[in-house]
C-alpha cells in the first residue's frame, strides 16, 4: 500500500518546499552498533540530482565519510564527503543506505531531498488561493498525471 502526505504552503513561503523529515544512521560503539535518529527540516529540490545534508548536521552528528564526490552547486565545482543514512519522509517511507553528499545548507533546513529519492514516487505541486499545496506518495503509482488531458 503506497504511502501518502500532503502540506499546505502559505503565500509567505511558496518560495521553497520545505518539510519535516527524519535520517537515521549508525552510531560507532565499543560492544554493539547503535542506531540514531534525527528529526529536521528539508527541502524538496527538484534541481539536484542527489540527496544531500548540510556541513552543519555533518558535523554536529559527527559523521563519518564513506568516500568523496565531485559536485556541481550554485557555488561552483568542489570534492566534498559522501554519507550513509536512511532518510524517512513524513509519509512514512523510508530510504535504507542512501549516500549523500555534504553541502553548505541553510539556516531553514539541514537535508535536501533530491531526484535520487524523488523519482521513485510522485509529487505534485499546485497553487490555490492560500499558497501552495504539495503532495507525495511512495511508490510510484505509475500513472502520468497529465493537465493537459484534464483541459
Amino acid at each position: 500500500m503506497p504511502d501518502a502526505f500532503t502540506c499546505h504552503i502559505p503565500k509567505s513561503h511558496k518560495n521553497a518546499v520545505i518539510i519535516d523529515s527524519e535520517i537515521g544512521f549508525s552510531l560507532p560503539a565499543q560492544d554493539s552498533p547503535k542506531y540514531a535518529s534525527v528529526r529536521l527540516k528539508a527541502l524538496v529540490d527538484t534541481g539536484s540530482n542527489g540527496t544531500c545534508i548540510s556541513h552543519r548536521l555533518a558535523s554536529a552528528c559527527h559523521f563519518e565519510p564513506v568516500t568523496a564526490m565531485k559536485i556541481f552547486s550554485a557555488q561552483g565545482e568542489s570534492i566534498v564527503p559522501v554519507y550513509r543514512m536512511d532518510i524517512k519522509l513524513p509519509c512514512g517511507t523510508r530510504f535504507h543506505d542512501v549516500l549523500v553528499t555534504e553541502v553548505a545548507g541553510s539556516e531553514n533546513f539541514d537535508v535536501i531531498i533530491g531526484m535520487d529519492i524523488l523519482s521513485q514516487g510522485d509529487i505534485a505541486l499546485c497553487g490555490d488561493s492560500e499558497g501552495l499545496v504539495f503532495s507525495m506518495r511512495f511508490p510510484s503509482d505509475k500513472t502520468p498525471v497529465d493537465f493537459t488531458k484534464a483541459i
